[in-house]
C-alpha cells in the first residue's frame, strides 16, 4: 500500500502564502510611507485653517473664563503650528528638490510643497476674494477641497519610473532685471514700509506720524504707479525664473530662495488686491493704522483677523530672508567663498526672523515706551 504524503502539498502552498501576503504588506507599507512623505505638504496645508479656527477657539474660552491651562497651551500649540506649516513645508521641498531624478510623484510632490508654503497668503487671499463676491460657500470648503485634489493627484502619479529633467535655462538679462527692480522697490518702498511697522510697538500716533511722512514718497503721483509696476514685474519675472528652475535639482538654499519667491507672490498678488480693490474701492477706507491691526477687534481676538497673524509675520521674514538669498547669489557669482556667502544668508534670515518677530508683536498689541533719562 503506497502512502501519499497530502500535508507536504498543503505545507508548500501555505508558505507561498505567507510569501506573498508579506510581500503585499511590505510593499503596501513602503507605499504608505513613500505616499505619506510625499502627501506631507497638502495634508498641512489642508489642516492650515483649522489650526486658526483651533486658536480662535482657545482664545474665546480664556476670554470668556471657562479656559484653564488647557486653553493656554491649545493656543500657544494651535498658533505655533499654524507658523510650523508653510515651514514644513518648505523642508518638505528641500528634501524633494534633492532628488535627481525624481519620479511623476516626486515631482509633482515638489510642486505643490513649494505652493504649500504660501497657504497663509493665499488662504488669505480666497478669504478676501470670496468676501468681496459674497460668497455663501465658506472659504475653508473651497480649501479644503482644493488641497484634497492635490493629494489625490500626488497619490494617484507614477511613483516607480524616474523621469530625468530638462529645464530651461532662463536667460541672464532676465535674472538681472529681477535683481535690479528688486532693488528700486527696496529704495522707493520696502526700507521705508517697513521701518514704519518697526514703529508699532511705539503705539498708534507715533506710526501715524512716521506713516505720514514717507507716504509724501511712495504715495506720489509719479512713484505709486512705478512701484506697482515693479511689484508686478516681480511677481511675473520671478514665478517664471521659479519654473525654470523648479524641474531641476537644487540645494537647500537654492530651494528657499524659490519657495520664498513662491510666497511672496501670492502675498503681493493678495496684498496689492486687499489694498487697491477691497479697501480702497470696495469698503472705501485707508490703509493706516486700523486696516493693518485689524482694529477695533485686533489681530488675535477676531475669528477672521487671524489669519492676518501667519500673513503678515511670514511676509515680513521672507521678503527680508529673500533679498539676503539674492545676495547669497551675487555674492557666488562675483567669486565669494561659498561658506561666507551662505552665512551672509543665514545672518540675513535670522535679522528678518527677529524683525518679523517685533513688527508682530506690535501688530498684535504689545507696546514699548522709551523715555529719556532727565
Amino acid at each position: 500500500m503506497v502512502r501519499t504524503n497530502d500535508a507536504r502539498p498543503s505545507s508548500a502552498m501555505t508558505g507561498r502564502a505567507i510569501v506573498l501576503i508579506r510581500q503585499i504588506a511590505s510593499t503596501r507599507t513602503d507605499w504608505l510611507r513613500t505616499r505619506a512623505a510625499l502627501l506631507l505638504a497638502p495634508i498641512l496645508a489642508l489642516a492650515y485653517p483649522f489650526l486658526l479656527e483651533g486658536f480662535t477657539a482657545s482664545v474665546s474660552a480664556v476670554l470668556s473664563g471657562s479656559g484653564g491651562f488647557d486653553a493656554w497651551l491649545a493656543i500657544a500649540t494651535t498658533l505655533t503650528l499654524a507658523f510650523a506649516v508653510p515651514i514644513l513645508a518648505l523642508l518638505a521641498a528641500m528634501s524633494l528638490a534633492a532628488v535627481d531624478c525624481p519620479t511623476v510623484a516626486q515631482r509633482r510632490a515638489r510642486h505643490f510643497a513649494l505652493v504649500a508654503v504660501a497657504a497663509p497668503p493665499s488662504f488669505v487671499f480666497l478669504g478676501v476674494v470670496l468676501t468681496m463676491l459674497q460668497s455663501p460657500i465658506p472659504d475653508t470648503w473651497i480649501w479644503v477641497t482644493a488641497w484634497a485634489a492635490a493629494g489625490a493627484s500626488i497619490a494617484l502619479a507614477d511613483n516607480k519610473s524616474p523621469t530625468r529633467p530638462t529645464p530651461a535655462a532662463a536667460p541672464g538679462w532676465l535674472r538681472v532685471a529681477h535683481g535690479i527692480s528688486a532693488l528700486c522697490i527696496v529704495v522707493l518702498f520696502l526700507a521705508l514700509h517697513i521701518s514704519n511697522h518697526l514703529f508699532f510697538v511705539e503705539g498708534q500716533a507715533n506710526y501715524m506720524v512716521i506713516m505720514k511722512l514717507f507716504r509724501h514718497v511712495y504715495r506720489e503721483a509719479v512713484v505709486q504707479p512705478i512701484v506697482v509696476a515693479l511689484f508686478l514685474f516681480q511677481v511675473a519675472s520671478g514665478l517664471h525664473l521659479a519654473m525654470r528652475r523648479v524641474s531641476a535639482p537644487m540645494d537647500r538654499f537654492r530651494t528657499f530662495q524659490v519657495a520664498s519667491g513662491v510666497f511672496l507672490a501670492f502675498y503681493i498678488l493678495g496684498h496689492m488686491n486687499s489694498v487697491f480693490i477691497f479697501a480702497r474701492a470696495y469698503q472705501g477706507i485707508d490703509t493706516d493704522w486700523g486696516f493693518a491691526t485689524g482694529a477695533p477687534a485686533g489681530l488675535v481676538k477676531d475669528a477672521w483677523n487671524i489669519r492676518l497673524v501667519p500673513h503678515y509675520g511670514l511676509a515680513i521674514f521672507f521678503v527680508l530672508a529673500h533679498l539676503f538669498s539674492g545676495l547669497r547669489v551675487i555674492l557666488l557669482t562675483h567669486g565669494v567663498q561659498k561658506t561666507l556667502a551662505d552665512r551672509t544668508m543665514i545672518g540675513g534670515g535670522v535679522a528678518a526672523a527677529a524683525t518679523a518677530f517685533l513688527i508682530m508683536l506690535g501688530m498684535c498689541g504689545v507696546r514699548v515706551s522709551f523715555v529719556l533719562p532727565n
